[in-house]
């Protein structure tokens, strides 16, 4: 499904899943070429899915999977089959080049699809993950009863997401649905399930990827506006954005694994 085939709301959903404008989203791929895992943590997901003992061929679905970096590595490490959705085609097209590469085809299935569709007609898989697309189904408590309903009984759910710390007094509409650390576990915990694992992403290692993310989009930026001059103010506000939006991460947001087991 190219970009131009979308309805005016997927468009509106791809560009905000990339903090972007509409405009600029036929340039994301080449941007955003150098980043294969995009701010989520396929290793620390690991992890959590190895301390979890669900053996191989165990079913994943991955939404809004991006170039399928989670979905690849566990398939890889753990040999589960994995289903990897997202509604952007050019990485999703990177996503099946990544498995093919990774020797893991025949273990992923990538589809472009709409995460709110998905969320309708993908049932009872083992897991699944919700890896820093948390927003994209809309309120916390909104996001899980969508994934829940993916999930078999006994089930988990893994949100690879954020909250924000104490005394926080961020006023950035994008942040609008993240909370407090206390608000978001009884959120995610409001139907009855348990967390039974849970990790904090170090500040540390947050500011190094958000320095390294943001210096390679800048390099690809710079590049662009030597090829298309008059679209260099599009793309040097997409750096000044980015920029922007490491501070308040850094600042005032903090990143969280949750593994929710569905009761």
């Amino acid at each position: 499904m190219d970009f131009k085939e979308l309805t005016e709301k997927q468009k509106a959903q791809v560009a905000r899943g990339f903090d972007a404008t509409p405009e600029l989203v036929q340039f994301i791929p080449y941007l955003l070429q150098d980043l294969w895992t995009l701010g989520s943590s396929p290793n620390l997901i690991i992890e959590i899915l190895r301390s979890l003992n669900l053996g191989a061929n165990t079913t994943l679905l991955d939404l809004a999977c991006g170039k399928g970096a989670v979905s690849v590595k566990i398939a890889a490490d753990l040999e589960y089959k994995v289903t990897g959705i997202d509604l952007f085609e050019p990485f999703i097209n990177e996503a099946k080049q990544k498995a093919k590469d990774n020797e893991v085809d025949g273990l992923c299935s990538f589809n472009v699809e709409d995460i709110h569709s998905a969320v309708r007609t993908h049932k009872n898989f083992d897991v699944v993950v919700l890896a820093s697309a948390e927003t994209l189904l809309g309120k916390i408590e909104k996001a899980i009863t969508s994934l829940r309903s993916c999930v078999s009984k006994k089930g988990y759910i893994i949100i690879d997401g954020a909250y924000l710390k104490e005394n926080s007094k961020i006023e950035n509409p994008d942040y609008t649905v993240i909370k407090n650390y206390d608000e978001t576990v009884k959120a995610l915990t409001s139907q009855g399930d348990e967390i039974v694992k849970e990790i904090i992403v170090p500040v540390d290692e947050t500011k190094r990827i958000n320095d390294e993310y943001t210096e390679l989009i800048r390099k690809r930026s710079e590049e662009l506006a030597i090829k298309y001059p008059d679209k260099k103010v599009l793309f040097f506000n997409y750096v000044r954005k980015q920029e922007e939006e490491c501070k308040i991460i850094e600042a005032e947001i903090v990143g969280c694994i949750w593994c929710i087991r569905k009761n």
